[in-house]
């Protein structure tokens, strides 16, 4: 890296040089100077002075700020503590004028403003009051919403003056009172935010004791104490509201937004740079411009002052997320849905932490601690868990693609350190289901699941809406290629189906689609339901827990091969499965055998062994035309929009041999728990058999449905 100096850089810069990419000018004072769209990339800038510097459409990618001191120039600060003095001497001026007047018309009524004493009496005690319920308000609810009271109150009393109970003369009291109370409160807001600009709160104090002095010369001491009170409750409001805007309080956002713009002019300039990969730990950033910079993975840990930044739409223009990236720390915190896109939070503490549907795309959280952290419907896409510790945390429905990192190619020791999760929230699911995961067994796991979309059913399935909308979402995108790969039934109407697609495909958009779709084609299904067949609301409900009991279903799972060992010793027929290694244990000749599977659940299917035909001796229509008969004879819903499919496919000069083989299987797997599917088995097989043969490699997965094996 070589070595470079401020004064280099600045000759070569106004000589046309833009590229110093990977310069070391650590140490350096670079105050003041114009760096715009200068290539500083892989730079080293620690410990430099950047006060004033600007950086604007710079590339800092990777360049490092470590300790260095972002701010104002001298010849601003002194600007801003002149002008931010004389606002707040003004402002304060009205205030203790303000409150002197209302004292001295309750002490020596003189009714100069209202013509009557009693009416100069009220004038001061609602002055009075409307300015003490002013300090409240902004106090409870913030400076923004104060003014929009007081600007209401102001109107409210002259507009109903004439309304008012008292004489002619008090109800102009009132009026006036509201009119010089909203006065002093727009004075009172200014002198809040200037004070909190500069941090010069002493110097209202200063300026309030002066004007104390100046306003009541001559009166009575109580008009002294009164005012001096009013003044006291000024000062300390506005000590604890700009306490309360700098730790970021939402109600106080207008105050410190002023504060910031005001403190920021001259101030170190970052607009639109490119910050990727840069590392400002434990700089200081008071009086920065970050707004619409590229801060993916910016390194922002101990940082300080980051809160009198100007911010824009950033992520740390949320106080939360941006406590976080400075203390990397969060014990066991919330941050349900927010927007943590590109956060940088290697080895971080984030134990326990909710977050479920926030934004985690592109961010680091290498060697970071999420010990059961919830991660439910969290966006994961090309985020980094390399050496991550995830024991215990839930992943329901959260959504990783090919670029998120749960191991390093060819490395053990950056493998993803996981010894258990859980796939269902409530603890539920759990993966591997007893004992823990052998070293980068997790990252293979998920690895397969990033060619899957994962749709979750909470109160079971309609099936004939499920079937409408994967053929809507198969046409709208393209005509994507979509398949069954499971269906998981984990009980109390809890319904999974894995989708199967391509690994480049959309599957967050594929996902929002499928269930946004679905939700339309159930709610119009529910409500035919309950127009043809009135269905009452118990009923439906009922319909919907049985859907979820198709637990054969998930015995299909055809694109996993069965093994098949046969036993030469054995002397008996009865093959029993074990329904978790999908092995299956023959004795003797398979044929004719009874399948029963490893959860004790019996089917009576006898298999029969038979041999497909050539493909070009199949009359695929007929055959379709066919099955679509047998299926739509069975009287139910769902095999009804089977039986609807395969008759528009059959209908085509040339089907498509997915869908078809889609199709079978999804109608086939949900007929087997029909009543009447034992009756129609025998009519299926030929069918069946010819399709299958017709459709190759796609269609073996088929002969099982109905009792066949080759």
């Amino acid at each position: 890296m070589d070595k470079l100096t401020a004064k280099d850089l600045k000759r070569r810069y106004r000589a046309g040089e833009r590229n110093f990419a990977g310069v070391d000018l650590s140490g350096e004072s670079l105050r003041g100077m114009n760096l715009k769209g200068i290539d500083l990339s892989g730079a080293d800038l620690s410990r430099t002075d950047i006060r004033g510097t600007n950086f604007s459409e710079a590339n800092l990618a990777n360049t490092q700020f470590v300790a260095a001191k972002a701010g104002t120039q001298r010849r601003w600060l002194v600007s801003q503590l002149l002008i931010a003095f004389a606002l707040t001497a003004v402002a304060s001026f009205l205030v203790g004028t303000l409150w002197t007047d209302f004292a001295s018309s309750i002490v020596s009524p003189l009714g100069n403003a209202t013509s009557t004493v009693t009416g100069g009496v009220i004038y001061g005690v609602v002055g009075i009051g409307i300015s003490l319920g002013f300090l409240g308000v902004i106090y409870t609810r913030g400076v923004l919403v104060a003014l929009g009271v007081a600007l209401g109150a102001f109107a409210f009393s002259f507009a109903g003056a004439s309304a008012v109970a008292f004489a002619g003369a008090n109800a102009v009291a009132i009026a006036g009172a509201s009119a010089v109370a909203f006065a002093g409160a727009v004075a009172i807001a200014i002198a809040i935010a200037i004070d909190i600009a500069v941090a010069i709160a002493g110097a209202s104090a200063v300026v309030f004791v002066f004007t104390v002095a100046f306003a009541v010369t001559g009166n009575a001491p109580v008009v002294i104490a009164i005012t001096a009170v009013g003044i006291l409750a000024n000062i300390i409001i506005s000590f604890l509201i700009a306490r309360r805007a700098l730790l970021g309080d939402s109600r106080d956002s207008f105050v410190r937004n002023i504060s910031v713009w005001f403190v920021s002019w001259g101030g170190t300039k970052f607009v639109k740079a490119n910050l990727t990969d840069a590392s400002f730990q434990s700089a200081i950033l008071k009086s920065a411009h970050l707004y619409q910079a590229d801060l993916t993975r910016t390194n922002f840990h101990l940082s300080k002052k980051v809160n009198l930044s100007r911010l824009g739409k950033i992520i740390l223009a949320n106080f939360q997320v941006q406590n976080l990236l400075i203390n990397l720390r969060s014990s066991g915190q919330a941050y349900a849905g927010l927007n943590l896109k590109g956060a940088y939070l290697a080895d971080a503490d984030l134990a326990d932490t909710d977050f479920t549907e926030a934004d985690l795309s592109n961010a680091t959280l290498e060697g970071a601690t999420l010990e059961r952290a919830n991660l439910t419907k969290t966006q994961a896409l090309g985020t980094n868990f390399r050496r991550t510790i995830l024991t215990g945390a839930t992943l329901e429905a959260w959504n990783i693609d090919d670029k998120t990192e749960l191991s390093k190619p060819g490395t053990k020791t950056e493998w993803t350190v996981c010894d258990y999760v859980y796939l269902l929230r409530n603890h539920q699911e759990r993966r591997p289901s007893s004992g823990t995961f052998a070293p980068g067994e997790f990252a293979k796991l998920f690895q397969e699941v990033l060619n899957t979309i994962d749709l979750i059913f909470r109160d079971g399935v309609d099936w004939k809406a499920f079937i409408q909308t994967l053929n809507q979402v198969q046409v709208e995108h393209g005509d994507v290629q979509l398949a069954i790969q499971a269906i998981e039934n984990k009980g109390d109407g809890v319904v999974i189906v894995k989708l199967q697609t391509a690994p480049n495909a959309d599957k967050k958009a594929l996902h929002h689609s499928f269930m946004q779709g679905y939700q339309k084609a159930f709610k119009a299904a529910e409500k035919k339901y309950k127009d043809q067949l009135h269905f009452q609301d118990r009923e439906i409900q009922i319909y919907h827990q049985k859907s979820a009991e198709l637990y054969e279903i998930v015995k299909l799972q055809a694109q996993r091969p069965i093994n098949v060992q046969a036993n030469a010793n054995a002397g008996d027929n009865a093959m029993q499965v074990n329904d978790n290694s999908r092995n299956i244990s023959i004795g003797g000749n398979a044929t004719g055998n009874v399948f029963q599977t490893g959860d004790g659940n019996t089917a009576s299917i006898e298999f029969q062994q038979v041999t497909l035909p050539p493909p070009d001796r199949v009359n695929i229509q007929a055959e379709l035309a066919a099955l679509q008969t047998i299926l739509a004879g069975l009287n139910d819903p769902v095999t009804t929009g089977i039986a609807a499919k395969l008759d528009a496919e059959a209908a085509k000069p040339a089907p498509d041999k997915s869908v078809v083989a889609t199709t079978l299987e999804t109608g086939l797997t949900y007929a087997r728990n029909l009543q009447g599917f034992a009756e129609a088995i025998d009519k299926l097989r030929p069918h069946v058999q010819n399709a299958a043969g017709w459709l190759g490699e796609h269609g073996t997965k088929l002969l099982p449905l109905v009792g066949l094996v080759l």
